[in-house]
């Protein structure tokens, strides 16, 4: 008989690291497409304030001044006879809602802000980004022309986080012109009147195939990008043994999506070349950086595989790494891949509120605002997260 001494930590990892694959179950939208199962987590809670919203499906929150929170959402079919946004307000720090008020803008948010003046920009539609100066009780509205991008595919906005504000005033956000069967050519367009008119458009690295890409303005001035990237960038990079769950992911269906990072230092002229994160498929649906007012940056994502919901990793270096080890688990209540979209704001007490949404009642083909409920949790990014290396 042979006596084993004890197994240390590090011996452990690398037993994991050389132990025979986990044979997951199949299916894109189910099991553990690219989580290590050779793990065992270590969890702790933390106490957050969750509301659940009536007519928002999808919701995105901002905050004003004084302090009101204002969250765009969408109604539509079976709830609602057209699909259009909607508006409520909170004055107790997103613990009760107004009642909702249907918009006359069309289609679903694809990015809400508030800018420093107040002032409120929701993108909506296929090329739609409205503004109001009044806390969303009236609306102006800017129809993106047909002929600022080139080519002659539908134009999306996608469902991204809305516009970043420069320091100089200038507005920028994402725009994306369909090209092909699940491809895009993504660019950024630019308001210099506090969005009232939209130009200079400015493309940006299409190795992504992204409809959906967030942006964030860091304190230094750096813009990084989160795209929601196709699996033929993957496999176009040669990254199946980088992004996990990539092998073998559909190259044309949200199954093989992933994120990617990339950054200009020139106010988005020019951009780097994409680089994974870390996350691997099924973990973009979509994903948003939010830089916090202490320099850390929280990546927030769908998560579209078991525990199906909502999950956030930091960086401490401008996004250059993300801590995939160490990931906080904000929603796991989703009957399915059903779910996600977390876009966020951090409000004037330091905590982050989260917008998102979750398959709440089960059905094969669940009904926003039916069988999928929009959902806000206000949390508190804890102080030693991510660990320091």
């Amino acid at each position: 008989m042979t006596i084993r001494r004890e197994t240390s930590q590090s011996q452990m990892q690398k037993e994991a690291h050389s132990a025979p694959a986990y044979p997951k179950p199949g299916g894109w939208y189910t099991g553990f497409d690219s989580v290590n199962m050779h793990q065992v987590w270590v969890t702790s809670r933390i106490p957050a304030v969750r509301v659940r919203l009536r007519m928002a499906g999808k919701p995105q929150a901002a905050q004003l001044g004084d302090g009101t929170i204002v969250v765009a959402g969408f109604i539509e079919p079976p709830a609602h006879s057209e699909r259009k946004c909607t508006l409520q307000h909170s004055e107790d720090n997103a613990r009760t809602f107004s009642e909702p008020r249907v918009l006359d803008l069309p289609g679903r948010p694809g990015g809400f802000k508030a800018l420093k003046n107040d002032t409120l920009i929701l993108a909506s539609g296929s090329g739609f980004i409205s503004r109001s100066s009044d806390a969303g009780r009236s609306w102006t509205t800017f129809k993106i022309p047909d002929d600022l991008i080139p080519g002659r595919g539908p134009l999306t906005l996608g469902e991204c986080h809305g516009p970043i504000e420069l320091p100089d005033g200038t507005l920028m956000i994402h725009v994306a012109r369909e090209v092909g069967h699940y491809k895009w050519e993504a660019y950024v367009i630019r308001s210099t009147d506090e969005g009232r008119t939209w130009e200079d458009p400015t493309r940006v690295p299409t190795e992504t195939d992204a409809d959906e890409i967030s942006y964030a303005c860091l304190s230094d001035g750096r813009i990084i990008g989160i795209a929601r990237c196709s699996a033929a960038f993957i496999k176009r990079d040669r990254l199946e043994d980088i992004v996990p769950g990539a092998a073998g992911a559909p190259v044309d269906q949200e199954a093989g999506d992933s994120p990617a990072m990339f950054y200009s230092d020139d106010w988005g002229r020019t951009w780097s070349h994409p680089k994974p994160t870390g996350l691997g498929v099924l973990q973009v649906a979509g994903a948003y950086p939010l830089q916090l007012k202490d320099g850390r940056i929280v990546l927030l994502y769908g998560n579209r595989q078991f525990p199906f919901g909502v999950q956030a990793v930091g960086s401490r270096d401008r996004g250059e790494t993300w801590d995939i080890d160490h990931p906080i688990v904000l929603s796991w209540t989703s009957w399915s891949g059903y779910c996600g979209h977390p876009r966020s704001v951090q409000l004037q007490d330091g905590t982050v509120l989260t917008g998102y949404y979750t398959q709440w009642k089960a059905g094969e083909s669940p009904a926003h605002n039916a069988e999928c409920a929009g959902e806000l949790v206000r949390w508190r990014v804890p102080d030693d997260w991510p660990p320091k290396k």
